[in-house]
């Protein structure tokens, strides 16, 4: 019996570190599908490439997606014990701070849609310009520099 629940605890850790492993894999795909989605949107605001409206008003749309779901992909343990990842302690830490910046980057992008919408780039670039800087403010406190 007690080899029994020593490996129905041994299970259940790892089961709780595979549940850790995906929720840094998680986040990590929401990020990436969030920088996609601004790249080809800076391309289109810097005139780059030629702006569509539709592409971009599914763009935006995807990033405001993307920022609600943010918080989920950051549970408690899915620090670097975890496993590899670039967010700094102070997600877990600061936690009132990092939920700040998160809320902000969710009402950013959402007017960065609405303005989308309207298809008018006096003002999409402003809106444009804020939703990066919500993203840029919350990557300088919480996440650590990219290395290569």
């Amino acid at each position: 019996m007690a080899a029994a629940l020593g490996l129905s605890v041994a299970v259940g850790s790892f089961a709780s570190a595979d549940a850790m492993t995906d929720a840094i894999k998680y986040r990590q795909s929401m990020m990436g599908v969030t920088g996609y989605n601004f790249k080809m949107m800076a391309a289109m605001v810097k005139k780059e490439m030629p702006y569509n409206k539709a592409d971009f008003e599914k763009m935006a749309s995807t990033v405001h997606t993307m920022s609600m779901l943010t918080q989920d992909g950051f549970p408690k343990g899915s620090d670097s014990l975890a496993g590899p990842t670039h967010a700094k302690d102070e997600v877990w830490s600061k936690p009132e701070e990092f939920n700040k910046d998160v809320v902000a980057f969710q009402k950013a992008s959402a007017a960065l849609v609405t303005a989308a919408k309207t298809g008018d780039m006096s003002q999409i670039g402003p809106k444009f310009k804020e939703t990066a800087g919500t993203c840029k403010k919350c990557h300088d406190a919480f996440r650590s520099k990219s290395e290569g």
